[in-house]
This record gives C-alpha cells, structure tokens and sequence, in this order.
C-alpha cells in the first residue's frame, strides 16, 4: 500500500510521540477525499467512526479544513489521535492442523494479515493468536497474504521459531499451494522461472515483475489437477520464497488467480478498486472472485526438535474453492 504507517515524531525531540498514528499519503491516492483515504488506510474503521474522528481526532500537515470532503495531498501526512480506537475487534477462532511442544499451525481464514503492519494492528493472525491463547511467544515462522488460506505454522517459543524460519530460509520446508485460476489449463505440467522484484516504474510498487532492477531469480512448478472451459484448478509448488511468487507467475503464464485484485485488473480499475474498498458489478465480473483464490493446503518439513521425524501438514480445500468449482477431486478436498 502507498500510504505509509509510522509513530510521528515531535518537532522538537525528534522521539515517537505515542498519541496518534500518521499516515503518509503515497502517489496512489492522488485525488482521494480525506475520508476514502482513511478508510482505506484503517478498512476495519466504519464510515460512521472515520466521519466522527475526522471531526474530533483528525489532524493535517498542511494547510486545509479538517473535513471529510478535503482532498488529500501527496507526499503530507494524516495524523489520528489514539489509534486503538481504529480497529474495532473482530472474531477469530482457527482450526487448530497441528500442535506439539514446539510447533502450532492453522487453517488460516481468508481476510486476515498475519502480522501488525500501517492498516492492521490488535486484528491480525499473530496478535489474536497470543491473546487467545495466552501465548505471548507465538512467533510466525512464514507468511501469507491475507486473502490466502491454509496451513499457517507458527513457533510456540523463540528457539523453535528461529529453527523454523532458517528451514523456509533455506528452502527446506516444502510447499504446496491449489490455486484457482482464469483459462483452459492445456498443460499438465509446467515451469514458471521469471525473477521477481517490485516494479518501480510501477504506481503499485508492491506488484512483482521481471522487469523490476532487483529481481531475484524465482521458480515455481505447477501441475493440473482439473480444467474446465473457462477456469482451471492447479498444484503449485514454489521452489523459491518471493513475495507474491504464485500470483505473478501464474499471471505471467496468462492464467492470473480467480479474485486477484493486484495481478488482474488495470491500473485504473485497481486504483478505482482502492479508492472504495469496493467491489462493483463490472469488477467482480472481471475478478470472477471476491478474493483470491489461493489456498496452502500442504506444508512438510524435519521437526525443529526431532530433527529425524518429519511432519506433513494439510489443510483441506476451503468451502469456496468447492462452491466455485462446483465440486473438487476428492484428493485435494481430503
């Protein structure tokens, strides 16, 4: 995302001051009134409670009324006083894959962020997860898009989480992903090897491309489970761990995932996209998804304790690829 989230700093010591968040208006967002920038950058904020804090609890750093018609400028900043007053609380109750002394992992819901980042705070993965099961220790080991689901694996203390993120460091943990996406699949079997960066002549520099002057080399092997006329299901297996490695290669393949925002649609209608949080008719027709279908249904990997025993981890196709599909081979629905 193009605004930018960080503790503001007072002019005259120069240290976090811990009453507001700010919120930096990136290029993306050119155009925006105050409050379609607010909520976007605060999603789980309603309407009602972004008109009410830009009255009470909004300030600018330029010269403009603090009203929710003002349009944004880039590169200035919005400040709001006490964010946690921006994320009301949401329910999160996970199935539980696995658990052991040292390892836990979840089928993980679509429409979440595993992580505190500018948008999400206290409704994240990690944090919901710490609170609700008095585990303050609990440590991701990997990551997933929030619009991913699937196997999640977290460490229930330091040392087992160190052992787990130098393994998907070293490519040792293996990774398979069901994927839903646009087209007739003709092939069986094939290779995605692109390198991948973030594509800096691009308004979304959070989209990965070859084109990018830091791309990394990147692989990812796929293979048809089932096609149909106009949408195919397939296994992907990344080799590598760049960000957004599925989604880019399978859209440089020409069969972008169902409901990738990011990946499918034009600037134009992406930049639409964010300015509303909305999906209209003629979007979703395009996206033929409400979010992107791309499910982690199998993680196997040496247990970080037991170093001989290896474990292998599923999580059955969720509810939505099947209802999409009309129905799924019974292997990757087990």
């Amino acid at each position: 995302m193009s605004g930018v989230w960080c503790w503001p700093m007072s002019a005259a010591s120069h240290e976090p001051t811990h009453s507001a968040a700010w919120f930096r208006v990136g290029p993306a967002f050119a155009g925006f009134r105050l409050d379609q920038f607010l909520q976007r950058m605060i999603p789980k904020l309603s309407r009602n409670r972004i008109q009410l804090a830009i009255r009470a609890r909004v300030r600018l750093s330029w010269e403009a009324p603090v009203k929710p018609s003002t349009p944004v400028r880039v590169g200035e900043i919005v400040y709001i006083d006490d964010p946690r007053l921006a994320e009301e609380e949401r329910p999160f109750d996970p199935q539980v894959l696995y658990e052991d002394d040292d390892l836990l992992a979840i089928d993980k819901p679509a429409g979440w962020v595993v992580h505190p980042t500018h948008h999400y705070r206290s409704n994240t993965v990690i944090s919901m997860l710490r609170r609700s099961r008095g585990e303050p220790a609990l440590t991701l080991a990997h990551r997933l898009d929030a619009e991913t689901t699937g196997v999640l694996l977290l460490g229930r203390h330091r040392w087992a989480a160190r052992r787990l993120q130098t393994a998907f460091e070293r490519g040792q943990v293996r990774k398979k992903y069901l994927a839903l996406v646009a087209g007739r699949v003709e092939r069986d079997r094939f290779t995605a090897d692109w390198p991948l960066g973030p594509f800096s002549r691009d308004q979304f520099v959070f989209r990965q491309a070859p084109e990018s002057s830091v791309a990394k080399p990147a692989e990812t092997r796929f293979e048809l489970v089932e096609r149909r006329e106009s949408s195919s299901l397939v296994l992907a297996e990344p080799v590598t761990g760049r960000r957004h490695q599925i989604r880019a290669h399978l859209a440089l393949c020409g069969h972008p995932v169902l409901g990738d925002k990011l990946y499918t649609l034009d600037d134009g209608d992406y930049a639409a996209f964010l300015r509303t949080g909305r999906l209209d008719p003629a979007l979703r027709a395009k996206l033929r998804a409400d979010r992107s279908m791309l499910h982690s249904t199998l993680l196997a990997l040496e247990h970080p304790r037991r170093r001989e025993h290896e474990i292998t981890i599923r999580a059955p196709a969720p509810k939505d690829f099947v209802d999409h599909f009309g129905g799924l081979p019974e292997r990757v629905t087990r």
